[in-house]
């Protein structure tokens, strides 16, 4: 299922999608950053949302020819 959007959780669409309003093409690298923070802050339900909204941004940024500036 490589390149395909995972998640059946609607608001993590919807995370995504706003995460990459804000952050263009960098939106997969500044979600990352969020999964590195939480996890280094032990917050590991977190992190695994953010590492859900990761994956989605990265897709999403994929299929949109985005690239980072």
């Amino acid at each position: 299922m490589c390149g395909e959007l995972m998640t059946k959780d609607p608001r993590i669409s919807v995370a995504a999608k706003n995460f990459i309003d804000r952050f263009g093409g960098d939106a997969p690298a500044e979600a990352k950053k969020r999964v590195e923070e939480l996890r280094h802050a032990g917050n590991v339900e977190s992190a695994t949302t953010w590492m859900q909204i990761y994956e989605e941004v990265k897709v999403m940024v994929e299929r949109s020819g985005k690239t980072a500036h």
